[in-house]
């Protein structure tokens, strides 16, 4: 009888011990490295306008963690609570590539984002100090000239090619054969995209053929 007594308890105990370890390893909360995913990771920028991103889905796994990005970059900004992308009217043109990182005590995930911000857009202002200059740049790399009268302008068509700030550009009027070109420094703040320089005789903006200084702006 003391046997069978000792055999049961035996049998019983290795029971509880097995459920014991069934229950810590199936029931206890398992913390894990995020999970972070865009809706698109291809982004578009308008030229001097302001935008954002989609909210991406977040999953912590069990220990809340920090969205950041891997550098920082002039005029774009990452809202770290709910890991939308913003960037302001001083985005400089160009395409730019981050990782936004979710971070918790197990690890980390990197989502990679790329955005686009080509150069576009309708440039307004004056040549030689006084005569009326409209550019409209547009983002295959034409472009639209307009001059000398705001009402009833000379009209014209040419290309243009930005680098490191700079863009220069070459023309004609569609009234004559002659060409003309321009060069000058693109400048942003959040009230106003500027183009400044020299506008020259003839195409490649070369030194020497300079006709006048020019100033052309987006509000």
């Amino acid at each position: 009888m003391k046997f069978f007594y000792l055999k049961t308890l035996l049998i019983l105990s290795a029971f509880a011990l097995f459920l014991s370890c069934g229950l810590t390893d199936d029931d206890e909360d398992t913390v894990m490295s995020p999970s972070l995913t865009y809706p698109s990771t291809n982004l578009m920028a308008t030229f001097f306008e302001a935008g954002n991103s989609e909210a991406p889905t977040i999953s912590w796994n069990g220990n809340q963690g920090t969205l950041s990005l891997s550098s920082s970059i002039e005029g774009i900004s990452l809202n770290s609570t709910n890991g939308v992308l913003n960037w302001n009217r001083q985005l400089a043109p160009g395409d730019y590539n981050m990782n936004v990182i979710a971070t918790n005590s197990e690890g980390q995930t990197v989502a990679n984002i790329n955005l686009s911000n080509p150069f576009q857009g309708a440039f307004t202002g004056t040549y030689s100090g006084s005569f009326y200059f409209m550019f409209e740049f547009n983002s295959d790399g034409t472009l639209e000239v307009a001059a000398d009268d705001g009402i009833n302008p000379l009209v014209g068509s040419g290309t243009w090619e930005l680098n490191n700030g700079v863009l220069t550009a070459d023309y004609t009027y569609d009234s004559s054969n002659d060409e003309f070109s321009i060069s000058g420094t693109l400048s942003q703040t959040n009230n106003q995209a500027e183009l400044s320089g020299n506008w020259y005789f003839g195409f490649g903006a070369q030194d020497g053929n300079e006709g006048g200084e020019f100033e052309i702006f987006i509000d």
